[in-house]
């Protein structure tokens, strides 16, 4: 078996094809056609690339060998941006709940949220599991406890997160949590429901109803864009807040009919820093090295880190000061 395929192999190797072979009169009847459709419109380079296959993307290797190395290396920079830049994208358009935290004016100082009262691993971002392919539910098929556990706990048609915000800085702070419309299909923003608990206290929100009035129970979206603020001026150091969010299409509503079927809805919450300080991250690094050489408990202006700086020991739900 081998012998005959290395036969027929070399009778392949050895003979050579004339020059009226099958191949040459087939591109020869695809110049004609060629010439019949474009007339002298017709590019040489598509002329040669018939009889030397390849060719263009040789040509293109070549090029590249060309470059210097510097522009090599700006040119796979660029292609490296892009890249991260439509995995960033593709992960955003996901459809994930996400939590954002501010670093700079907050993480660093430590602040930071997580989703278990103990603080096991604090954290600048958290992401929520979705629920896919959700029907319609009402808030009275919500269970009764939906605020007392942590973490992810979505549910039948409905999802549930719960997570900590705790002050484990230096200074006591301000802060802004807002919930963002990020995006929506087939109108399905007009009969989603989201309900949120806020240190034990719930407020459901949904957009207004055809009149411009609230709908049944619930307060007006602030906006188009934003769902709600929670505003907290005296965020104390030692003090935890906890949050619920619970995401639902409500069938009681007017809203709720067959068009919506398939539709989408994607939110996110961030938690800024109400009193900024509007300098830049120079400054900040060069403040952090004079709290390093002080000993004034420096913190990274990195933002990479969930410094703790209490001194009454770790800062828990628990034995949080704002109880």
């Amino acid at each position: 078996m081998k012998l005959g395929k290395k036969k027929a192999g070399t009778q392949e190797n050895t003979e050579k094809k004339p020059r009226g072979s099958k191949d040459q009169l087939v591109r020869i009847e695809k110049l004609e056609q060629l010439l019949a459709e474009n007339g002298d419109e017709l590019d040489d380079d598509a002329i040669v690339s018939m009889y030397m296959p390849g060719r263009r993307i040789k040509k293109l290797g070549a090029a590249l060998l060309r470059l210097d190395k510097m522009r090599i290396i700006l040119l796979v920079l660029l292609l490296l941006i892009a890249f991260l830049f439509v995995l960033a994208f593709m992960q955003e358009k996901m459809g994930n709940f996400t939590i954002n935290l501010n670093r700079l004016e907050l993480y660093r100082k430590g602040i930071a949220i997580d989703d278990k009262g103990t603080f096991d691993d604090p954290t600048a971002r958290l992401v929520v599991k979705t629920v896919q392919d959700a029907t319609n539910i009402t808030i009275s098929d919500l269970p009764d406890n939906i605020d007392d556990v942590d973490g992810d706990h979505n549910g039948y048609n409905y999802m549930a997160y719960t997570y900590y915000v705790r002050n484990a800085g230096k200074e006591d702070v301000k802060y802004l949590a807002r919930v963002h419309l990020d995006a929506c299909a087939k109108g399905a923003e007009e009969a989603v429901r989201i309900a949120i608990w806020r240190n034990g206290e719930r407020t459901v929100y949904a957009m207004p109803a055809k009149d411009g009035g609230p709908e049944d129970g619930c307060e007006n979206f602030e906006s188009n864009k934003i769902v709600c603020s929670y505003a907290e001026e005296n965020f104390l150091v030692g003090n935890v807040d906890k949050y619920t969010i619970v995401i639902w299409m409500e069938g009681e509503d007017p809203e709720c009919v067959d068009s919506i079927v398939g539709g989408s809805v994607q939110f996110s919450m961030t938690i800024d820093a109400m009193d900024q300080e509007e300098t830049s991250l120079l400054a900040k690094f060069i403040r952090d090295v004079k709290d390093t050489l002080s000993g004034d408990k420096p913190i990274s202006a990195a933002g990479n880190e969930a410094p703790s700086y209490y001194n009454s020991g770790d800062v828990t739900w628990e034995n949080r000061r704002n109880q």
